[in-house]
């Protein structure tokens, strides 16, 4: 009895021994394939496969002329080998033209400035960098403007350019004037009289040219205009080893000549 009892026990083991085995071995497959299938569907292949194959597509158009062997191109020697960068370096621009900037002061493309108006805008400007009067660029309901503008450049430059100097020489004229007037009423000789004013209007000359042909600023730059109805807004800069100047300059034309309303500091720096 006891006998049989071992051997049905130990049959019952080895029986749920083999089953625990089958469903641990079923399991451990089973985990496999899942991991694979989940390593197989987070590739990058997988999902352009699946995006390809969901993407609904339509027939190819001119199917025939892309794949058409071309051999020659107008414009194009037939000694070179067609690629496609070769065609479309052969095509004329399609896109505007491209102006260079300068930083803050903007585009320095001047397309919509007409020769008449670049014509004042450059007299203008080597007016400006000679410290000389401007008058016959200005409206004359304008002066106004440019009388307020050199008070603010004599302020903000006077150091740096020492502009009094060259306001002293230019008033030297009239004092010279007043002493020769003098001189007469107390009845100098006539010939002393007439060698002081030779030398006295030489002098003057020699001051008005030196006056004339000194630049404050070595060059300058028209910038892109802004269009507001019958004005033109120019941004104007000029440059120098000392100094940059910045100026807002609003042009009308007036009986087919270019007149200057308005001339404003925008910028400057000093070194």
């Amino acid at each position: 009895m006891g006998k049989k009892f071992r051997q049905s026990f130990f049959r019952f083991f080895s029986f749920l021994f083999l089953l625990f085995a089958a469903a641990f071995m079923f399991s451990c497959s089973q985990s496999v394939q899942e991991n694979e299938a989940a390593e197989e569907t987070s590739t990058l292949r997988y999902t352009a496969d699946a995006l390809y194959k969901s993407t609904l597509w339509t027939e190819a158009l001119e199917l025939d002329r892309l794949s058409a062997n071309v051999k020659s191109v107008d414009g194009i020697s037939s000694k070179l080998n067609l690629t496609p960068l070769i065609v479309l370096a052969s095509l004329p621009p399609q896109s505007s033209s491209i102006f260079p900037s300068l930083g803050s002061f903007g585009s320095l493309d001047t397309s919509l400035i007409s020769k008449s108006l670049r014509e004042t805008l450059t007299a203008f400007s080597d007016a400006i960098s000679k410290y000389k009067d401007a008058d016959s660029f200005v409206a004359k309901d304008s002066l106004y403007s440019l009388a307020l503008f050199y008070a603010d450049f004599k302020r903000i430059f006077n150091d740096c350019f020492e502009l009094d100097k060259i306001d002293e020489v230019k008033a030297e004229p009239a004092e010279v004037s007043e002493e020769k007037t003098e001189d007469e009423i107390v009845g100098q000789d006539k010939e002393v009289n007439a060698e002081t004013i030779q030398d006295t209007d030489t002098n003057e000359t020699k001051n008005d040219t030196n006056i004339e042909e000194k630049s404050y600023f070595s060059s300058f730059k028209i910038g892109q205009p802004f269009l507001d109805g019958i004005y033109y807004q120019v941004p104007l800069k000029f440059f120098s080893d000392k100094a940059t100047l910045t100026l807002c300059v609003f042009c009308y034309e007036d009986s087919g000549s270019w007149k200057i309303d308005q001339v404003q500091i925008s910028d400057w720096e000093i070194f």
